[in-house]
């Protein structure tokens, strides 16, 4: 996980700058962002484009969530990561809102999500400045599931055996 933040921490904004293990989970919050549009098709215009990194970023928190209550910290630390990673997903997405150049899943004439939700809210010109603020939520996010991770870890190795 140290080595998938410091991935995350390189990038930053720079959607271009993810390889290998970053770009693999890129792909699955991908897909669950996708289908989060799906799910939300008879919503709203804006619910329905805000519906995509809106499942993006709740499917990973849900799974902290339930393994929390569970009583599983090691696993909730671990997706707890991945929530703060789907946040810094989102994070370049957002930041990309008035440049537009990422591309789109679709081509040409699709809409980009965060220039639409942005424009309707009137903060377009706060695209990048949103994209950085959401993408230090991710950080911190990410830095606590490390620290809750190394935590658990030390307690686990001092624990004494069960008989």
């Amino acid at each position: 996980m140290v080595v998938l933040a410091w991935q995350i921490l390189a990038r930053g904004l720079d959607f271009d700058a993810a390889s290998g293990a970053l770009r693999f989970i890129h792909g699955i919050d991908l897909v669950v962002h996708e289908a989060g549009h799906t799910f939300a098709f008879f919503l709203p215009r804006f619910l329905y484009i805000l519906a995509g990194s809106a499942l993006q970023v709740t499917l990973p928190a849900v799974c902290a969530v339930t393994f929390l209550r569970q009583g599983q910290p090691a696993s909730f630390a671990v997706a707890l990561f991945w929530t703060g990673e789907s946040i810094t997903d989102v994070a370049v997405y957002m930041a990309d809102a008035k440049k537009q150049a990422l591309p789109l899943l679709g081509g040409e004439g699709v809409t980009h999500d965060w220039n639409y939700l942005l424009a309707q809210l009137h903060l377009l010109g706060a695209a990048e400045f949103l994209g950085r603020l959401t993408w230090l939520l991710g950080v911190g996010v990410i830095v606590a599931a490390i620290v809750l991770l190394a935590n658990e870890t030390r307690r686990a190795w001092h624990r004494p055996p069960s008989s």
